[in-house]
């Protein structure tokens, strides 16, 4: 009864952000970092990929000081870590979009729980001697469990809202994810000219484990500040109740009707995407002045460059015409398959001839480039005109669990046929020597 004077109309709050959208459409990066939504939707992209970047940049340092190499948990740490990761993320982002509610909480629960988790990594790195192998194994495979649920209920809740607030805020996310993918590839690339990747020092660590704790906590505090979650505060103005939930419900089949490109865009996507760090791990340098020690984290850094350039080009008006539809954006999504044969074409397993080397290195960079680009670009692309194809608000928000089933689908696929691959790149040699 009270605070009716205290609270907008839903659709006047909606209106505002439609608004925001239009005005940042044509706007530069530079203005649109003015924005304190759009910025604070960045800041979520960033957090939602660094922790896995984490943990994925940390596994030398626990197969190596924490599991001594030679030991079954050293061997089976990455494998058994991709796992519960993909099995954990397909099974709480199901979970998570059959219940299409209290979106703005789950973004800030979740990113507590990357909080606790980092926090008690920290404390981790200090004290593992004292515990016995087994008990330490469990104990990061717990972490990993729960960061990769954590980052499932973020995301669920932050494209919940993106969508909502319109296509430029979706790419703000997207442009956010790609950031947190450069940084550490180029962290990677410069510790390779100083020593073994696997020399790193507890406080190198531990600075790492913190920082991911900074940028989780900086972001629950800037999420406050920009009230963004207010755009999820319409069932309170509405005075519905979870009596209604089930009646409140956006099936699975309406969004499918209306997302269905765009979300088997995404799916494959990243089930090709998956099959990148099997041929940067196994491609060799040829001709330049580098080590592979060097010249394997600097691929990774040119794809990540590309993945970022992507996600920034998908605001042009070409990718978001009406032209441009999702079939088109499906068929673009299918037609990076025909990039996976040219890997073959380049040093996998040092197997090229040691004529035109140099240029056969430079037309490798060039290839994971643009395989860089075309993700970002695709998955970008696709978030963005998730919005404009919904007719109501209600289904923009339960449309972010929805594409988050695809993503994490897409990628538990991918993680799995990139087996089949390690097999095919570890037998291949030029000309069927």
């Amino acid at each position: 009864m009270a605070d009716l004077d205290s609270r907008q109309d839903p659709s006047e709050e909606y209106g505002r952000h439609r608004g925001e959208e239009l005005m940042l459409e044509n706007a530069s990066l530079f203005d649109k970092m003015k924005n304190l939504s759009y910025v604070t939707f960045m800041l979520i992209g960033i957090a939602l990929l660094w922790p896995w970047n984490c943990f994925l940049s940390a596994s030398l340092y626990f197969q190596h000081d924490v599991f001594h190499d030679d030991t079954i948990y050293a061997k089976i740490y990455i494998s058994t870590m991709m796992s519960i990761s993909t099995i954990s993320s397909v099974a709480f982002n199901f979970w998570l979009s059959k219940r299409q509610h209290s979106y703005a909480e789950r973004v800030v629960r979740g990113l507590v729980w990357e909080v606790l988790v980092f926090g008690l990594l920290c404390v981790f790195v200090l004290v593992h001697g004292a515990f016995p192998e087994w008990l330490n194994f469990v104990f990061l495979m717990g972490m990993v469990l729960v960061s990769s649920c954590g980052t499932a209920m973020t995301q669920n809740g932050a494209m919940a809202l993106a969508n909502v607030f319109g296509p430029q805020f979706s790419q703000s996310v997207m442009m956010g994810q790609g950031i947190a993918g450069v940084l550490p590839s180029l962290v990677l690339f410069a510790v390779s000219f100083i020593g073994d990747p696997r020399d790193q020092s507890v406080g190198g660590i531990f600075a790492y484990f913190c920082t991911t704790v900074v940028v989780s906590a900086s972001c629950i505090v800037l999420y406050r500040a920009s009230g963004i979650g207010r755009a999820d505060k319409h069932k309170l103005l509405g005075g519905e109740t979870n009596n209604n939930e089930a009646d409140d419900t956006v099936s699975f089949s309406i969004l499918y009707q209306k997302l269905k490109f765009l979300v088997l865009s995404i799916f494959t996507t990243f089930v090709v995407t998956l099959l990148f760090p099997v041929f940067a791990a196994n491609t060799f340098v040829a001709g330049l002045p580098m080590h592979n020690s060097q010249y394997i984290p600097f691929i990774f850094t040119v794809w990540n460059l590309g993945d970022l350039y992507g996600r920034a080009i998908s605001g042009y008006p070409f990718f978001q015409s009406a032209k441009f539809t999702p079939y088109k954006t499906f068929l673009y999504s299918i037609s990076r398959i025909g990039l996976v044969p040219l890997f073959f074409c380049f040093n996998l397993n040092d197997s090229m001839k040691p004529s035109t080397s140099v240029l056969s290195d430079f037309g490798y960079i060039i290839l994971q480039f643009v395989f860089g680009l075309t993700n970002g670009n695709v998955l970008s692309v696709c978030f963005m005109k998730v919005s404009p194809q919904l007719g109501s608000d209600k289904e923009r928000r339960a449309a972010g669990g929805f594409t988050n089933i695809f993503l994490s689908s897409g990628l538990a696929f991918g993680s799995l046929l990139s087996y089949v691959f390690v097999y095919i790149v570890s037998t291949y040699r030029a000309g069927g020597a």
